[in-house]
């Protein structure tokens, strides 16, 4: 049975190929296949070693070109003069200069990339590109290099110069306490990744026409869902408070800065916690520094205490702040206290490793403010702050301000200020003097050394006052009263002063060796006051005629004490109270007499 469907078969099979008509068709398909083959076959031996036709690159024509010869046509087209394309917005222009820019056009991989089209490798998808090429062709970009760094760095600039930021909307609390939306404001941007891929696009064209800038517009909008939500949120905290504790710092957050946190999605505004966040890092934030130390014989010249570095953990602080506002919206308590990690880095060299005289850690620092000082008195305290500094104190030493500072006149540089003699105000050498003894006071107050001899000033003098209570001060003059500390510690001493005369404020520093002695100076108490006399005027030829400048206000006469002590352990070293009995004290006014 099998035999007799195989002669059917071919008995069919040869009618069909009998048929006239199908040898013909048969025929011219082959012919056909064989003309498309030659002249696909002829169309790639006449461009072997050529770029096919309808191939540009920019302005340059590369069909029917070798690759030397489409380099040599890439290479005319390159301009000679700088290549600037030109930026415009609202009548602005800036130009780019790409020159600046490191842009070097890559030639020879343009020609290369041009012959390889219609070259992939597969065939179906190489005549189909072929095809495309001989009706439409296609236009490649030029090859070339820039400092993609730098560009971005242009656009941001130019951008920053156009764009408006959208103004977010806030809330803000009113004198009675109701809260009130303020609204935002829209902005617009530059759309930058556009302009940019254009610019490049044009670059790959040898196209240098100038671009227009486009913008968008940043909308700001909220609900009035999202505003009834967000406003009941800001009643739940704008009575309460976070304390934010790091590196001796505190920081407090309550009223209009805990609702500036809110944002109006039902949630806390991460970016500004962040902001926050490096705020607080940058008062905080510092690199170890190495300790210096030069003395040449009689007193340090050079010292710089080893200091650790310091770092807020901004990270952390970001997750535990927003944590912590969101307790604190949830629950009755109305403050939290927040401590914020500070990471430390210890120096590579410490005070102790620079010297072996047992300079190795602070032990006490006293400040004080002139604000309102003439300027001659602000050069004495200056010259006599730096006159103090690097003296060193053996251990059992006295330190004797008359004696360390010596002659005070303008022999040895002092300008005439004012200052306190015989009950009244006169011009003198070495107004300010005092300044520094009472910082001095201070430092050795808060080092815990025994206090020789002091004397409080006959007058409550504003100076001391501005930061500190009344009657922590100490008056000097030569050759008496004198002010005397003595260094009781088990090394040497540095004395180190400081003094900022542009915001009138000087401190002193005592380094050493630490045995374990803290001092508290505390229970100020004042009494028994009495009223100023009138205002006191005194001619100054220094001031134009009719000019009248106050230098000293009036102080009510006083009686004042403090109390000191210094501990060791169990050990009382230090116990003292300090009486200070201040007449009362005018107001002192400059009246100018000068030309």
């Amino acid at each position: 049975m099998l035999s007799n469907i195989v002669k059917k078969l071919k008995e069919n099979w040869s009618k069909f190929f009998k048929d006239r008509k199908v040898r013909w068709v048969l025929i011219s398909l082959g012919i056909i296949v064989g003309l498309t083959g030659l002249m696909i076959f002829s169309y790639h031996l006449a461009y072997t070693q050529k770029i096919f036709p309808k191939i540009k690159a920019g302005k340059a024509e590369l069909s029917n070109l070798t690759i030397n010869q489409a380099e040599g046509q890439l290479n005319r087209q390159i301009p000679l003069d700088p290549v600037v394309i030109e930026l415009s917005y609202n009548n602005q222009t800036w130009p780019i200069d790409f020159n600046e820019l490191s842009l070097a056009y890559d030639v020879p991989a343009t020609a290369q990339k041009a012959y390889l089209k219609g070259r992939g490798g597969e065939l179906i998808q190489d005549i189909i590109l072929k095809w495309n090429l001989w009706w439409k062709g296609e236009e490649i970009a030029i090859e070339f290099s820039y400092d993609k760094e730098a560009f971005v760095k242009v656009i941001e600039e130019i951008a920053g110069q156009i764009e408006e930021p959208a103004i977010l909307p806030s809330l803000e609390i009113k004198e009675g306490g109701e809260i009130e939306l303020i609204e935002g404001k829209n902005g617009w941007l530059v759309e930058k990744d556009k302009l940019s891929k254009l610019i490049l696009s044009n670059i790959g064209k040898f196209d240098y026409t100038s671009i227009e800038i486009t913008t968008v517009v940043a909308e700001v909008q909220i609900t009035a869902e999202e505003f009834k939500i967000t406003q009941e949120r800001a009643e739940k905290i704008k009575d309460k408070q976070i304390n934010l504790q790091y590196s001796g710092k505190k920081k407090i957050l309550k009223g209009q800065e805990l609702i500036d946190l809110i944002n109006f999605h039902g949630n806390f505004s991460e970016e500004k916690i962040a902001s926050l966040a490096g705020v607080l890092a940058q008062g905080v934030n510092r690199s170890p520094q190495n300790a210096s130390f030069n003395f040449d014989g009689t007193r340090v010249v050079e010292f710089k205490p080893s200091l650790q570095g310091l770092k807020l953990d901004e990270e952390s602080a970001i997750i535990l702040i927003k944590t912590e506002l969101e307790a604190l919206e949830k629950i009755e308590e109305k403050t939290k206290n927040i401590e914020l990690k500070v990471v430390t880095t210890e120096p590579k060299i410490k005070t102790g490793e620079v010297n072996d005289l047992g300079i190795k850690e602070r032990l006490g620092i006293g400040e004080s403010t002139f604000h309102h000082s003439i300027s001659s008195r602000e050069h004495n305290v200056a010259l006599t702050a730096a006159k103090l500094n690097g003296i060193l104190l053996a251990p059992g030493e006295v330190f004797s301000f008359n004696q360390r500072l010596g002659d005070v006149s303008a022999a040895t540089g002092y300008r005439q200020a004012y200052i306190i003699k015989d009950g009244r105000t006169i011009l003198g050498d070495g107004g300010g003097v005092c300044q520094v003894s009472t910082t001095m006071f201070r430092v050795a107050l808060d080092a815990g050394l025994p206090i020789v001899e002091r004397r409080a000033h006959a007058y409550r003098v504003a100076y001391y006052e501005q930061n500190a209570a009344a009657g922590i001060d100490a008056t000097v003059y030569e050759p008496s009263p004198d002010f005397k500390f003595k260094n009781d510690t088990p090394g040497h001493i540095l004395i180190q002063t400081m003094v900022n005369t542009g915001t009138n404020y000087m401190k002193i520093e005592i380094y050493g060796t630490s045995d374990g002695r803290v001092a508290t100076v505390g229970n100020a108490r004042i009494w028994g006051q009495t009223e100023p006399p009138a205002p006191l005027y005194q001619d100054d030829p220094t001031l134009a005629a009719g000019t009248v400048k106050q230098v000293d206000w009036a102080a009510w006469g006083a009686k004042t004490a403090f109390d000191w002590k210094v501990v060791r352990g169990g050990e009382i070293l230090q116990q003292k109270t300090f009486y200070s009995n201040f007449r009362s004290w005018q107001a002192v006014y400059l009246r100018g007499t000068g030309g």
